[in-house]
């Protein structure tokens, strides 16, 4: 997986939804614990880009993204993965 080609992808959605790196947060963070787990993130990309992707993509994009190592995205850290790929 081309985390960067990934990462254009999703900033793509975001804009043609209009929607800030919050307010994608807040969508897929559903139990508002403040963090992004895998379940969270798979139904999330799905409903933003289409995108169906295996449990090791999830993984995958989880390791890339989380820069204090709890296997989960928070909002800091997600807004820094979007702010990179543009």
């Amino acid at each position: 997986m081309n985390m960067k080609k990934f990462m254009k992808k999703v900033v793509s959605a975001l804009e043609e939804q209009n929607l800030t790196a919050e307010e994608l947060f807040s969508q897929m963070d559903t139990d508002s614990d403040g963090k992004i787990n895998g379940p969270e993130l798979h139904k999330g990309l799905n409903k933003l880009a289409g995108e169906f992707l295996s449990p090791g993509q999830i993984s995958t994009i989880i390791q890339a993204l989380d820069t204090d190592s709890d296997n989960r995205i928070d909002l800091s850290e997600l807004r820094s993965a979007i702010e990179k790929a543009n």
